[in-house]
């Protein structure tokens, strides 16, 4: 028959899952947030987003504006910095670039700020530098002769005017060298902060030739270790006392390559990071204005920010772009409170331990607390760090290593078989169990938009058990097809 399998009609092949489906997100611990509480809730009126996104991005932004403040002191004497690495991961339509926009406003403003006052700042410096080197010259031809007299004249004039710092703090897509550069040249802190992040992560950043080197220096930062770089290209960089905090959010195909990537697993970064992967609201969010109830919960987590932002921080005294945070020590019920997490994170990591497939991550689980603790605790501006900050701190740590533990089960799937879910979903939406090789790259999903990459696709469901091809010939659309498939019932 024209339209008869290729295969023996009378078996159905056993359908195989393409790949485990995630158990559901636990509720993200909103009350953990403690003074960024109301700025989540704030953000989540705004957007009907997932709440996880919303307080993602607050917490980010409070470790951004509090890192070149405050460093943070637990038990032991280990002093760590407050730089955190977000990652948030929710497919298209979850609203993500509006949470972003929320909860960065004040950075923005800021932001804007300092480019309006760049421009005068840069005439200033060029006019200064312009005459110092002016006099330098005019030193040199006076006492050309006498090396020694120049020697000390140009000790007297002082060191070269340095240029204003470029005003952006925000950079999106950066290779490790202009991180590297940027961190050098602007302020000596900054943020990796991005919706988008299937730009950052298939950028200059995440290719074959440099996630390494991105991977080791977004530990570097993580750790607060000075940056040592020697490049023939990009010359020397030596440049300690620098923060660079992050919240990257990306979709469930760009976050499959990250966890499920080997090489910067061994780096460690993924013990650095913080995981949310919310369900969707997509669908419930119906209309509704509540705008001025938002913006009266987020004007005074703006304006903190804004003052954070623009207070200058302690630098060391004989290098002005080397910063000098205040570090924040533990109360004796907060360092009670870690003491008592750091030993369960310990046993957690063991051999049967809870913690055991993510050992990695759950030993660093207690510094994950404690900076977490210090966040919250800078930026409402307390001295210490409580035992309440601490124990929102721990829950917080908590609530990821659950996610971790979660994400890390359905790390690694394949592009492959996410593209062969996405023409199976198109498949089982439709009337007629049959296709046709050009039907599916002419009206399929548009990520199937060429015949060699549909054609791979109903590979992987005929080896699933999802699909039987058709006997070359088989008639459909009024016309015989040389590839073609029919849905197991």
């Amino acid at each position: 028959m024209a339209d008869g399998y290729s295969r023996e009609t009378a078996h159905t092949p056993e359908k195989r899952p393409l790949f485990r489906t995630l158990p559901p997100a636990l509720p993200f611990p909103v009350g953990a947030l403690g003074p960024l509480r109301n700025a989540a809730e704030g953000v989540h009126l705004l957007t009907q987003a997932p709440m996880a996104l919303c307080a993602q991005s607050v917490l980010g932004a409070a470790a951004l504006a509090v890192q070149a403040h405050h460093d943070v002191i637990l038990p032991g004497g280990g002093r760590k910095p407050l730089t955190q690495i977000f990652v948030s991961i929710a497919e298209s339509g979850e609203r993500k670039s509006s949470v972003d926009r929320a909860a960065l406003h004040a950075v923005h403003v800021v932001e804007a700020r300092w480019a309006e006052a760049h421009g005068q700042d840069f005439a200033n410096w060029k006019a200064e530098h312009a005459a110092w080197k002016k006099h330098k010259e005019h030193l040199e031809t006076t006492h050309k002769a006498k090396r020694a007299e120049l020697a000390t004249a140009l000790r007297t004039m002082g060191a070269e005017p340095k240029p204003p710092p470029h005003p952006m703090l925000l950079v999106a897509d950066p290779s490790p060298e202009a991180l590297v550069m940027h961190l050098a040249d602007a302020r000596p802190w900054a943020g990796v902060f991005t919706a988008e992040g299937g730009i950052l992560v298939g950028g200059n950043a995440f290719n074959e030739e440099t996630r390494m080197r991105t991977g080791a220096l977004l530990n570097t930062l993580w750790d607060g270790e000075a940056i040592r770089r020697l490049r023939v290209l990009t010359g020397k960089a030596f440049l300690p006392g620098r923060r660079c905090s992050a919240h990257v959010m990306v979709q469930p195909v760009v976050a499959d390559g990250v966890l499920g990537d080997d090489m910067l697993d061994g780096l460690g970064l993924l013990a650095r990071m913080l995981l949310v992967a919310p369900d969707s609201t997509a669908g419930t969010r119906l209309f509704r204005d509540r705008t001025a109830e938002a913006e009266a919960l987020l004007v005074p987590y703006n304006a903190r920010l804004t003052e954070l932002l623009e207070r200058q921080p302690r630098v060391k005294a004989e290098a002005d772009a080397v910063l000098d945070p205040f570090p924040l020590e533990c109360d004796a019920d907060a360092a009670a409170l870690w003491i008592r997490f750091h030993d369960f994170a310990e046993t957690s990591i063991r051999e049967g331990g809870v913690w055991r497939p993510i050992r990695a991550w759950g030993a660093k689980a207690a510094e994950h607390a404690g900076r977490l603790a210090a966040v919250l605790a800078a930026y409402a501006g307390e001295p210490l760090v409580s035992g309440e900050a601490m124990a929102n701190g721990v829950t917080l740590a908590q609530h990821y290593a659950a996610e971790m533990l979660r994400l890390r089960g359905g790390a690694a799937v394949t592009p492959e078989l996410r593209e062969a879910k996405r023409l199976l979903d198109w498949w089982q939406a439709r009337r007629d169990p049959r296709a046709h090789l050009s039907e599916i790259y002419q009206r399929g999903p548009g990520s199937l938009r060429t015949a060699q990459k549909a054609r791979a696709a109903c590979e992987v469901l005929v080896e699933h058990g999802w699909l039987r091809e058709l006997k070359p010939g088989a008639v459909l659309d009024d016309a015989p097809r040389k590839a073609a498939w029919e849905l197991v019932p």
